[in-house]
C-alpha cells in the first residue's frame, strides 16, 4: 500500500510537534507536582527530568525537520534557520540556563557582562585588589612577646631555606621550637639529620604512617613497629593527614571512616608511649560547598579544583565530624590534636562544645587566621576561654620563599600580630598569594597570661618538655596513661 505523502507529513508534524511541547511541559516543579505528588524533586532527579527534556526537545525539532524535508526539500531552506533559532532558544531556556546557571556565557545578562569586560567597563573578580584607605594606628612587631613553639610546620615544603637560614629566622621572631610534621618513614631520618642534629634543641618531629596499606594483611602489626621504632629514634608525636575520611578506600572500594576499628590499636599505643597524634581531618566548610558564586572560598578552589570534596563521590563533611568524635570517645587516654581548629573555626561553639567534652583534646591555630581574624570578638572570647587547650602553629613551610612577599620572618610576625595586638583590617599570611577569601583581619589583643600559654606553656604540657623528660603523673587527671621517659 502506497503511503501517502501528506499523511506521512502531517503524522510527523504531529509528532514532532509533541515531543516539543512534551519537553517544554514536563519541567522538575511539572514532575514533581503532577507525577511524584511531592513538592520538589531531589537535585539529581531534577538533572535526570532536565535531561529528558533535552532528549524530548532535541528528538522533535529532528522529526520536525525530517517531515518538512519529506514533504518538499525546496520548502526546507526556508524553515531552517527559523526553526534552528527556536530550538537554540528553547535549549537555553529549558537545559543550559538549568544546568550552568552561573556560566556567563550562556545566559543574556553573562553575555552583557562580557561585553563590559572586553570594552573595559567592569573586570573580573581575579582583577580586584582594592586599595585600603583606612587610616589607622596599627602597631609593627618584630619579635614574639614570648618564647615560641610551633607546633605545626612543614619542612618538606621549604624552598630554597635551610636549616641555618631557617634558625636564624627563628631567632629573629621568637620561635623557640618548631614541630616538624613530615615523619613519615624515609623522610623522618633526612630532617632528623639535616634540621634535628644541626640543631637538637630547635626541632621537634612527629611521626607519619602509612595509613593508606590499610588492605595489606598485617597492617596493624607493621604500623605498630614502625611507630615503635620512630619513637625510639626520637618522634615526640603522630601526624595524620586528612587522606583519613577523604580518600583511602578498603578492598571493596569503599572510603574508611576515620573511626574504623582496625585503626583502633594505634591510636590506643600512641596514648600507651603517652605521645600525642595530630590529625588533619576533613577541611574548611566551604571546601565542602559547589565551586560556584555563593562559595566564599571561590578563588582558592577554582585555582586549586582537587581541593574540593563536593560531590556524590565523598563524604558529607557532618558525616567526618560524627566520626572524628566517635574517635575522642573511643581513645580517652589518647591526647588528639586537631589541626586547623579543628577545621571548623567558622563555628567556634561546635569546638567549644568538643572542648568541653573531651578533654583528651587540643587544637591549633595554624592556617586558620583568615577565619579567627574576621570574627576578633567571638575569637576573643573563645581563646580566653580556652586558654588551656589551644596550641600555637602556622602550617609554615608552605609559601616560605625568601626573596617572595611572604618570606618566614613576615609570615611568623602576622600570627603574632592577630595574637597581640587590636591592630585592624590587616592581610592574614599569603594574602594576595593563595587567597582564602576577599577579606582581612584583626588582632585580638590577648592577656599575657593566655599569651604564655598558647606560645609555649600548652605544648610544653603535652610533649613533656617542661622537665626534659615525660612526667608520669603528668596527665593522671585526665586518665592518661604514660609508660616511658626520657
Amino acid at each position: 500500500m502506497k503511503i501517502n505523502r501528506n499523511s506521512f507529513f502531517y503524522v510527523f508534524l504531529l509528532l514532532g510537534i509533541l515531543l516539543i511541547t512534551a519537553g517544554i511541559i514536563f519541567h522538575p516543579s511539572f514532575v514533581a507536582k503532577h507525577v511524584k505528588g511531592a513538592s520538589a524533586l531531589s537535585p539529581k532527579t531534577a538533572v535526570k527530568v532536565i535531561h529528558y527534556q533535552l532528549y524530548a526537545i532535541s528528538s522533535g525539532f529532528i522529526i520536525l525537520l525530517i517531515s518538512i524535508f519529506y514533504y518538499n526539500k525546496g520548502t526546507l531552506k526556508y524553515f531552517i534557520f527559523p526553526v534552528l533559532i527556536i530550538y537554540l532558544f528553547l535549549v537555553h531556556a529549558f537545559y543550559l540556563n538549568k544546568i550552568y546557571p552561573d556560566n556567563v556565557l550562556l545566559n543574556l545578562s553573562g553575555l552583557k557582562k562580557t561585553w563590559n569586560v572586553l570594552l573595559g567597563k567592569e573586570f573580573v573578580l581575579r582583577d580586584y585588589q582594592p586599595k585600603s584607605s583606612l587610616v589607622v594606628e596599627n602597631k609593627s612587631l618584630k619579635k614574639a612577646k614570648f618564647p615560641v613553639i610551633d607546633v605545626h610546620f612543614h619542612l618538606k615544603s621549604l624552598k630554597n631555606i635551610n636549616a641555618d637560614e631557617l634558625v636564624r629566622t627563628m631567632d629573629a621572631c621568637g620561635i623557640r621550637k618548631i614541630v616538624n610534621l613530615d615523619g613519615r618513614p624515609g623522610n623522618f631520618e633526612k630532617y632528623n639529620r639535616d634540621f634535628k642534629g644541626k640543631y637538637p634543641d630547635r626541632f621537634i618531629m612527629f611521626a607519619q604512617l602509612k595509613l593508606w596499606e590499610y588492605n595489606k594483611p598485617d597492617f596493624v602489626k607493621n604500623q605498630l613497629n614502625t611507630l615503635d621504632n620512630m619513637v625510639t629514634m626520637g618522634a615526640q608525636g603522630l601526624k595524620v593527614i586528612k587522606n583519613l575520611g577523604l580518600e583511602i578506600r578498603d578492598s571493596s572500594g569503599n572510603l574508611v571512616p576515620i573511626d574504623a576499628p582496625r585503626f583502633d590499636p594505634i591510636w590506643d599505643r600512641a596514648g600507651v608511649l603517652n605521645i600525642p597524634v595530630l590529625m588533619h581531618l576533613t577541611d574548611p566548610t566551604p571546601f565542602f560547598y559547589p565551586v560556584d558564586r555563593f562559595n566564599e572560598r571561590y578563588e582558592e578552589l577554582r585555582e586549586f579544583p582537587s581541593w574540593s570534596y563536593f560531590g556524590p563521590e565523598f563524604p558529607k563533611k557532618e558525616s567526618l565530624l560524627l566520626q572524628r568524635e566517635h574517635l575522642l570517645e573511643k581513645h580517652p587516654k589518647t591526647i588528639f590534636i586537631f589541626a586547623h581548629m579543628a577545621d571548623n573555626p567558622e563555628n567556634l561553639s561546635y569546638i567549644g562544645y568538643l572542648l568541653d567534652k573531651y578533654s583528651n583534646l587540643y587544637v591549633d591555630i595554624s592556617s586558620r587566621l583568615p577565619e579567627l581574624g574576621r570574627q576578633p570578638y567571638t575569637a576573643r572570647k573563645f581563646f580566653i576561654k580556652y586558654q588551656d587547650r589551644i596550641l600555637f602553629g602556622t602550617d609554615g613551610g608552605y609559601g616560605l620563599n625568601p626573596n617572595g612577599s611572604w618570606p618566614a620572618d613576615r609570615y611568623f610576625r602576622t600570627y603574632f600580630e592577630f595574637l597581640e595586638t587590636s591592630n585592624e583590617y590587616f592581610e592574614y599570611p599569603l594574602f594576595g598569594i593563595q587567597k582564602q577569601g576577599e577579606w582581612r583581619i584583626y588582632g585580638i589583643d590577648l592577656p599575657d597570661s593566655v599569651l604564655e600559654k598558647i606560645y609555649y606553656m600548652n605544648a610544653e604540657k603535652i610533649l613533656y618538655l617542661k622537665s626534659g623528660r615525660r612526667s608520669a603523673g603528668r596527665f593522671q587527671n585526665e586518665g592518661v596513661r604514660a609508660s616511658r621517659t626520657e
